[in-house]
C-alpha cells in the first residue's frame, strides 16, 4: 500500500478540485475534527469523504468504534486505499448524496455527526444543496454536521441552504490553514 501522503498527491494531481488540498489533514486539524464530534452510545458518525483516512484517524481516536464509523469515498483508489487501512469501518464506494438510500433504515436516524471532508469551496450551489441535505437526511432533527474548510469563512451560503453556521475553531498549523464549522438548522445543538 503506497503512503497516504504520496496517494493523496496522485488523486490530487489526477483531479485538483476533488480533493480541495495537496496534502492530508494534519494532526491539529484533526484534533479540532475529534474535539467537535458528538456520537451517542447508540449512533454512528458517517464522513463524507473519507480520502486517505486523516479524518477517519480523528474519529477513532475519539473513541468511536470503527463498526460505528461509515466513510463514504467516490473515488474508487482512495475507497480501496481506505479499506486496507481501516478495515473495521464501513467504507461506501459511493455518492454520499445517496447516504439515506445506501445507509437505509437502521442507519438512518442514528448518526451523532456527519463530517463532511469535501472541498465545498468547488462546488456548484446546487451541489452543494444536495450534500447538505444528504448530511441533514441522515441525523436527528436538531443535530448538527460539521465540515472543514481552508477558506477564512464559510464555504456555504447559509440563507440560500436554510441553514445557519459558526466557525467552532481553526489551526494556523496546518497547510493550508483550516476553520471547523458547525452548521445546523431549527434550533442550535447543545
Amino acid at each position: 500500500m503506497p503512503p497516504a501522503a504520496w496517494l493523496f498527491f496522485q488523486r490530487w494531481m489526477a483531479n485538483p478540485k476533488s480533493m480541495g488540498s495537496i496534502t492530508p489533514s494534519s494532526a491539529a486539524l484533526r484534533k479540532l475534527v475529534r474535539e467537535n464530534i458528538v456520537c451517542g452510545p447508540d449512533e454512528v458518525v458517517v464522513e463524507f469523504g473519507g480520502g486517505t483516512g486523516a479524518i477517519t484517524r480523528a474519529l477513532l481516536e475519539a473513541g468511536i468504534p470503527g463498526e460505528r464509523v461509515y466513510s463514504f469515498e467516490l473515488d474508487n483508489q482512495l475507497a480501496r486505499y481506505l479499506r486496507g487501512a481501516f478495515p473495521d469501518i464501513n467504507v461506501i464506494a459511493d455518492d454520499c448524496r445517496k447516504a439515506a438510500e445506501l445507509l437505509g433504515p437502521e442507519i438512518v436516524g442514528r448518526v451523532g455527526t456527519v463530517v463532511i471532508c469535501i472541498p465545498t469551496a468547488t462546488l456548484p450551489p446546487s451541489v452543494q444543496r444536495e450534500v447538505v441535505d444528504a448530511a441533514f437526511s441522515i441525523m436527528p432533527r436538531g443535530n448538527r454536521f460539521i465540515l472543514y474548510t481552508y477558506m477564512p469563512k464559510s464555504t456555504l451560503n447559509q440563507k440560500a441552504l436554510n441553514i445557519r453556521g459558526k466557525r467552532l475553531d481553526w489551526t494556523p498549523l496546518n497547510v493550508p490553514p483550516a476553520s471547523v464549522w458547525g452548521y445546523w438548522r431549527d434550533e442550535q445543538p447543545a
